[in-house]
Formats: structure tokens, sequence, C-alpha cells
């Protein structure tokens, strides 16, 4: 895949209700016939899983837990999905650190330097289900053109497409909530939008 710039993702606050259940571990990449070529994959790129990865050291049998993934193509695909649940997953750089202070209270850096970095080809990553209702923060380098606040993005080969001021009349699209800057303190590192995840109603 050719180099995508300005790729970031960051999970905000409003999410919480399927965190222990939404991420998967997978390899990204293409398949033609059955052959899978690993290639490398952007933060906040989407994706679908594919299929189940080999049980490294187990001949025929398959891992449970981590997945081929392959771009999602478009948010129509996944349309009969139970639930809050979309089938539609992004590649999670986003890094969280885990601080103590000194009278043992929990901080958490929120670790903003490691935002836009991929996954390199052919390592497992973190890949975190798109939940209806949820909000993410994407880079502008996630959209295939900067959006339009307030506006409609529709998925398309792993970004989001065009703004409209009118929401698709089917499949998995985002609402473009605001504009907001990827910073930690006096640290900027980048444009982002904050984008929430609906589904069109029939």
């Amino acid at each position: 895949m050719a180099y995508i710039a300005n790729t970031a993702i960051e999970p905000k606050v409003s999410n919480g209700a399927y965190n222990g259940l939404q991420n998967i571990a997978g390899k990204f990449g293409s398949f033609s016939d059955s052959t899978f070529t690993p290639d490398v994959c952007p933060a906040g790129f989407m994706c679908v899983p594919h299929s189940l990865l080999p049980l490294e050291g187990y001949a025929g049998r398959v891992n449970g837990n981590s997945w081929y993934m392959v771009k999602a193509t478009d948010g129509a695909s996944v349309e009969g999905k139970t639930g809050d649940h979309t089938g539609i997953y992004v590649a999670n750089t986003y890094d969280v650190q885990r601080i103590v202070s000194a009278n043992g209270e929990a901080i958490y850096n929120l670790g903003l330097n490691t935002l836009g970095l991929p996954i390199p080809a052919d390592e497992r990553g973190d890949f975190s289900e798109l939940i209806i209702g949820e909000m993410w923060k994407f880079g502008v380098g996630n959209f295939a053109s900067a959006p339009t606040v307030g506006q409609y993005v529709e998925i398309a080969n792993g970004l989001f497409g065009a703004s409209s001021a009118t929401a698709p009349e089917s499949g998995v699209y985002g609402q473009v909530m605001r504009a907001e800057a990827f910073n930690e303190g006096a640290s900027y590192f980048g444009d982002g939008y904050v984008v929430k995840i609906c589904r069109a109603v029939a």
C-alpha cells in the first residue's frame, strides 16, 4: 500500500461499553485466491476480518484469536450485524501507558506521540471494532478529502469518503462532529476530526 500521510486514531472518552470484547489481533494485507500478501496498515485504516490465522506450530489448525484483515470497501457490506456491532475494525495504534503518581493514584498518559504509527507488514496488531454510537478522532489522512463538520462520510477503500449533507440510506457511516487537534500539553501532533459511528435504519 502506498504511504498515507497524517493517518491517526484516538478513542474518545465516550467509548467503553464494549472495550472488553471489541478488540482483536490480526495481520493486514490482501488476498489473491487463497494467497495472502501482507502489507503495512495505516493508523485508523478500516478493515474487515477475512479468515482466521493458522495456529503456529500446529498444522491444519487455526488460531481463534487472530485474523487476516483486509480493507473495508464500503459500509453497506456489513448490514445484518446484530445490535451495535458493525463488523468493521480500525487499526488501533493508540498507546495508553499507565503511570502511577507518588501518592499511589493511577494516572494515564495518553501517549499521543505514538499516533500515526502504522502496523508494519506481516506483524500482528490491534484492531478495534467500530460500535454504533461510539466516537473516534481520526487524522486528516483517514479522509479521502478534508471533511465538513456536521456532514456525513461513507466508508470506501479503508478511508472515509467525501462529505455529504445527507446521511447515507444504507450501511455504516460516520458523522463529523467537530475538528479537534491531536495534542498533549504544548505538543501538537496534527489535525483531526471527531467522528460518530452511525448505521442507516431501513
